[in-house]
């Protein structure tokens, strides 16, 4: 069973027109700087094939697909996720929000959360008093003052100033 070499430059063109996620571009936008416009003639339209035994339509598939060798994908980039240093020793963390939302209002970060318990990868902390176990790579740390510190302060002249967290 033979292919050939007619469908090669169909093939060839449909390389260069695929949209590559590594590098967001397709072959042919990084060599002519604009995207290729794909002519209509090469798609020519034929009629359908007449299978008579579908055994042997698999048969004929099976072999094609057998002979098929994956490619291993380039990877441009190394993916580095940021931690802060100073997660190790907080009291408190944000937690990041990864849903999509079309809205600027939303922040991307909810808490301050209260840490009950961490290892190197993993904290567990309370959110409305339920405990939640997450990853580091989705928390930042948050600096709070001390509720004794925060209640009240003393200004120059000694007098109290409260404030209302």
């Amino acid at each position: 069973m033979k292919i050939g070499s007619k469908p090669l430059p169909l093939v060839l063109l449909g390389i260069r027109s695929a949209f590559k996620e590594e590098i967001s571009s397709t072959a042919s936008e990084m060599v002519y700087g604009e995207t290729l416009r794909l002519p209509g003639e090469m798609l020519k339209i034929s009629t359908p094939v007449r299978i008579t035994d579908p055994a042997s339509l698999l048969h004929r598939h099976r072999a094609i697909f057998h002979r098929l060798q994956p490619v291993p994908a380039s990877k441009h980039c190394k993916l580095h996720v940021f931690v802060f240093q100073d997660l190790r020793d907080c009291d408190y963390v944000f937690l990041r929000d990864d849903k999509i939302s079309k809205a600027l209002v939303n922040t991307p970060y909810t808490g301050p959360w209260k840490v009950l318990k961490h290892t190197e990868k993993i904290f567990k902390f309370s959110i409305r008093g339920k405990a939640v176990t997450v990853s580091i790579d989705r928390l930042k740390p948050a600096y709070v003052l001390d509720d004794d510190l925060s209640s009240s302060i003393n200004n120059r002249t000694n007098r109290h100033v409260h404030f209302d967290i």
